[in-house]
């Protein structure tokens, strides 16, 4: 059995297309197959991008320069997109939203689409609609039942979560080495935010029963899990079953016992294990801040300075000087 690769392969490119031919071929590789035109004057169509992806994660910022209208295929992932400057107007079956500057929208996969890009700057993240699935089962609905209901932000704060989260997996997909936790981890980021920003099934299920009683030993062996497999790519998923408990009982366990979610215990214990490498460092001998960064799963150096700053009091570079 192979042991398993130390970091990720990122597709990467950049794209500038004055063609609108060249333009559908593009993202009909990169997306689904659609009808694009210009609507106005041709020569005024200017696309240029930044895309990155990796196991089926991706992240594009982009611009148009001119107004384009599309109709596309069924997506087969989650696409949600982030309004940075422009207009962007999507009829998706009998559902239909309008964007502009600092909105998200949702594309639900399964629909025939009709958009219009109004001179758009955007960044567009896709998500495995497999990992959305996961995370729908997790609060109870089956995959094959889950569904997106509309295509806007369930609330303002809701759209600033997704905004932050389209940071984060665009940090992600540009750190210069990606462990499979980070890719890991990031994908679950993903889904989750995806269920939690849009309007979907899992907002609209009957009463659930709640978790009940979680005893401690249950939390002590999630705990013991957690710090056992720390450099390994962990989801929540994972943590339930080691301890041998549902997710939904798992998470009131830590916030019961522990004041805290399973997954901000294991960043917790990252950045303690990070003091601790930065402490044992050499950086005459060539260790640096961002190679421990790395290694425990903080592929943004300067959100990684701020946990660790709030954690111990001192940037993470004096550490590693003293």
């Amino acid at each position: 059995m192979s042991a398993e690769p130390s970091q990720v392969t990122v597709a990467r490119a950049t794209s500038d297309c004055r063609d609108i031919a060249e333009f559908q071929a593009l993202m009909s590789r990169r997306y689904v197959d659609h009808c694009p035109r210009v609507v106005g004057n041709p020569h005024d169509f200017r696309f240029r991008s930044r895309s990155a992806a990796a196991a089926g994660l991706s992240v594009e910022q982009a611009r148009y320069r001119a107004v384009v209208a599309a109709a596309t295929e069924p997506f087969e992932t989650v696409l949600v997109v982030s309004v940075l400057a422009g207009q962007f107007d999507v009829v998706a079956g009998r559902q239909s939203a309008r964007a502009g500057s600092g909105d998200s929208l949702l594309l639900p996969p399964g629909l025939d689409l009709s958009i219009v890009m109004d001179r758009l700057g955007l960044r567009a993240a896709q998500i495995p609609v497999e990992a959305v699935g996961r995370v729908a089962g997790r609060s109870g609905v089956d995959p094959p039942d889950f569904r997106f209901d509309a295509m806007t932000p369930v609330s303002p704060a809701a759209n600033r979560l997704w905004t932050a989260t389209a940071g984060y997996l665009t940090d992600v997909l540009a750190a210069p080495g990606i462990a499979p936790m980070m890719l890991t981890a990031a994908i679950e980021a993903a889904a989750t935010a995806a269920v939690t920003v849009f309007p979907n099934t899992t907002m609209t299920l009957s009463y659930v029963a709640g978790a009940g009683r979680v005893a401690p030993a249950a939390v002590r062996r999630a705990v013991a899990y957690l710090e056992a497999n720390a450099a390994e790519p962990i989801t929540v998923d994972d943590i339930a079953a080691a301890a041998g408990l549902g997710v939904r009982a798992l998470q009131t366990g830590f916030r019961r016992h522990l004041d805290v979610t399973p997954l901000g215990y294991l960043r917790r214990h990252r950045l303690e294990l990070a003091h601790r490498d930065l402490q044992a460092a050499d950086a005459s001998g060539g260790d640096t801040v961002a190679d421990i960064a790395f290694r425990w799963g903080f592929p943004n150096l300067g959100r990684f300075a701020g946990y660790y700053r709030a954690a111990f009091g001192r940037p993470p570079s004096q550490t590693l000087r003293t």
